[in-house]
């Protein structure tokens, strides 16, 4: 029995002495890889300055740089460099947050010491830090932090964000928080309560590389914002998501706006919600266009290079996306307010056409002539009545209750309904406009767009 155990532990020793030298090329060669992702998206780059190694661990230096022109071709040109360090430990011992036993740990940080000169934070703190555990089953897991900090004037308050997530072969989720930020201003003080950042993609990371369409779901909540004195909100969410069909190749995109509630001086409103979304899209031209552009990325093509021949792209694979019927619309968009609520949809398609070239497309009578569009609008008498006399006192530079507002706000409201463009219907003004071959319509009056 003891000799057993002897040769157990020896073979435990001998596998966490061994392990490293196997473990160690392994995850160099994913650094490689990561270095190598990271120049094919347009705007960054990253290099490897140095790469000491030991035999149960290494540590790379490697400069990332942004460069702010090929994010956004309307900012000045401009490079951005940030060092990274990466600290590795090799398993298959580990001792760990994330866990005890692994291939490796690696500790990504940003000292941020040129940032001290106008920050204040803890002096043994990096300014950020990213850990990265790989399992012996090959998940990823991550966890980051950002430290708390303020300003040299002590106006500025950041409590601190932190964030963990894995990455499977099928998946990555990921969730963040940060407590809250507050900006002391006499004027605009600010301070924002709660944020929470939450991410599901149910996909493999070559999948998600790849630029195309997969089921996914980010969420951007903050619990409560005040603005100035006067202003608050809370309950404010973003919401985002994707999927694929899988039988058609269509991709979808969901985008969601929520505000629980707004109150601002006299100003009050509850629940707002615009939903926003895109149809019918082709998931291989996004796939070719991610191509595209790491190609070009790779080159270290100019802008006026890539700008021409991101137009010739376009106009030969501009038949396959208008193939697909793309759609844009608002399912949802309402809110309520003490004096009524109101709810509008919207439909929005191209008509069946010819594949037109990029320069038609940037043109407003292309868009006016061919797109075919559908709303309805739904409001409260009372509602509709009061914005009336908001407007009408605007325009007048007269207080809201004046009887002369409140009579110039009906007849307002009247005329829009002998007009035809509206239609009170059970104490609700309803409206219906629909957009087809240049011509505009509100319930049967039709006018032309130009």
């Amino acid at each position: 029995m003891k000799k057993t155990l002897a040769v157990l532990v020896f073979i435990l020793v001998a596998a966490c002495l061994i392990a490293p030298k196997f473990i160690a090329p392994r995850h160099q060669e994913k650094v490689v890889e990561l270095i190598d992702n990271i120049n094919k998206t347009p705007g960054y780059s990253a290099k490897i300055i140095s790469t000491d190694s030991a035999w149960f661990g290494s540590e790379n230096k490697v400069l990332f740089t942004l460069n702010t022109a090929q994010m956004d071709p309307s900012l000045q040109e401009q490079n951005i460099d940030i060092e990274l360090v990466l600290d590795t430990h090799y398993g298959p011992l580990l001792f760990s947050n994330q866990g005890l036993f692994g291939l490796y740990t690696t500790t990504i940080k940003i000292d941020g010491n040129e940032q001290r000169s106008i920050l204040n934070w803890d002096e043994s703190t990096p300014l950020y830090q990213l850990s990265v555990f790989g399992s012996v089953m090959g998940n990823i897991k991550v966890a980051d932090n950002i430290p708390a900090f303020s300003n040299l004037e002590d106006t500025f308050h950041f409590s601190g964000y932190s964030g963990k997530g894995e990455l499977t072969s099928t998946a990555f989720s990921y969730e963040g928080n940060l407590e809250s930020i507050n900006v002391d201003d006499t004027y605009s003080p600010l301070k924002a309560e709660g944020f929470n950042v939450s991410v599901e993609l149910n996909a493999s990371l070559d999948t998600i590389m790849q630029g195309g369409f997969y089921d996914s779901t980010t969420d951007f909540s903050l619990e409560r914002l005040n603005i100035g004195a006067n202003t608050q909100l809370s309950g404010l969410n973003i919401e985002m998501g994707s999927n694929l069909n899988q039988e058609t190749q269509l991709g979808h995109m969901e985008v969601s706006y929520l505000i629980n509630e707004i109150t601002s001086d006299n100003f009050k409103a509850n629940d707002l919600i615009l939903v926003t979304e895109l149809d019918n899209l082709d998931n291989q031209f996004f796939i070719d266009y991610k191509n595209f552009s790491d190609n070009f990325s790779t080159n270290n093509a100019s802008f006026e290079d890539m700008y021409e021949t991101l137009l010739i792209f376009m106009q030969d694979n501009l038949g396959e996306v208008l193939a697909a019927k793309p759609e844009f619309n608002i399912p949802k968009f309402s809110g309520s307010f003490p004096e009524g609520s109101f709810n509008a949809t919207l439909t929005s398609r191209l008509a069946d056409i010819s594949t037109p070239s990029v320069e038609t497309l940037v043109t407003p009578e292309f868009w006016f002539y061919n797109t075919i569009v559908k709303a309805e609008i739904e409001a409260d008498q009372n509602l509709v009545t009061k914005l009336a006399e908001r407007f009408i006192a605007s325009q007048m530079r007269a207080p809201l209750n004046a009887p002369e507002v409140k009579q110039q706000a009906l007849l307002f409201v009247d005329g829009l309904a002998q007009q035809g463009l509206i239609r009170l219907k059970n104490a609700k003004y309803k409206s219906e406009i629909t957009v087809e071959n240049g011509q505009g319509k509100v319930f049967d009056l039709s006018f032309p767009l130009m």
